[in-house]
């Protein structure tokens, strides 16, 4: 199923833009494997939606997504540490990209 994200409001504008400029530079198109989670104490429980996931089996494309998004996305300057993307096995054992935004999300590396 085909969805355009951007008329989504309930997602945060900075995580729409990071999920459809992602997939317009890789020429993909993810499958979104996860959004709002109710009761999760995390970004994929806070409205805004802060958090979303896309399946992606493929080591060396989800490695090359993450250091992507990271390259221009910039979680929280006040806490380095944190990062916009992550690619991670799941619980059940399957690898996905897990993108992420803060209130305090910059973009950093490009024009705004």
């Amino acid at each position: 199923m085909k969805i355009d994200i951007m008329q989504l409001e309930f997602i945060d504008l900075k995580l729409r833009h990071m999920a459809i400029e992602t997939e317009s530079s890789f020429r993909v198109e993810f499958e979104i494997t996860s959004l709002y989670r109710i009761g999760d104490n995390g970004v994929h429980g806070q409205l805004p939606l802060r958090g979303l996931d896309f399946g992606c089996r493929h080591e060396a494309i989800g490695k090359a997504v993450e250091g992507y998004v990271n390259s221009y996305w910039q979680y929280d300057p006040s806490r380095p540490e944190k990062v916009c993307c992550m690619y991670h096995k799941t619980k059940t054992g399957q690898y996905h990209l897990h993108l992420q935004v803060h209130p305090n999300t910059v973009r950093v590396g490009m024009s705004q």
